[in-house]
């Protein structure tokens, strides 16, 4: 097996145990917002004063966080690209959402790593590799 290889069957493992989408598998959808943005990647900008800039890949400020945890909500519910994101009307809500997926996504990672060590002991390639996967998948772990 090659690194190629290795990551399709992780691809197909990981899309076979169904894939979680953020923020519907870990929040209940009527208790959210929908926010309008452009149909860009969004990425995390600079901290000003204790606010979070989140900003498109051009560097167009999109919104502006209370919260790094709020920030990250923000991100990872606009990954799909279609001009909407979500925020929880209860922002109390925002930390456990992300604590809960954020370690959704470590045990993905754990995974990809166990799976990893047995065809390629040595390792060498696991960022790499782990990396695409999640690219493939969509996925940020901020």
């Amino acid at each position: 097996m090659n690194d190629k290889l290795f990551v399709e069957e992780c691809l197909n493992k990981i899309l076979a145990n169904g894939l979680k989408i953020f923020p519907h598998d870990f929040i209940d959808e009527s208790s959210l917002d929908i926010i309008s943005i452009p149909v860009k990647t969004l990425v995390l900008g600079q901290e000003f004063f204790g606010a979070y800039e989140i900003i498109t890949t051009n560097g167009d400020q999109v919104f502006h966080a209370a919260t790094l945890d709020e920030a990250k909500f923000f991100i990872y519910s606009s990954k799909e690209r279609n001009g909407k994101t979500f925020l929880p009307k209860d922002r109390t809500q925002i930390k456990s959402c992300i604590e809960s997926y954020n370690k959704y996504l470590d045990n993905l990672l754990d995974e990809i790593k166990k799976d990893y060590k047995k065809y390629f002991p040595e390792g060498k390639n696991l960022l790499t590799v782990s990396n695409q996967i999640f690219q493939k998948l969509n996925l940020t772990r901020l």
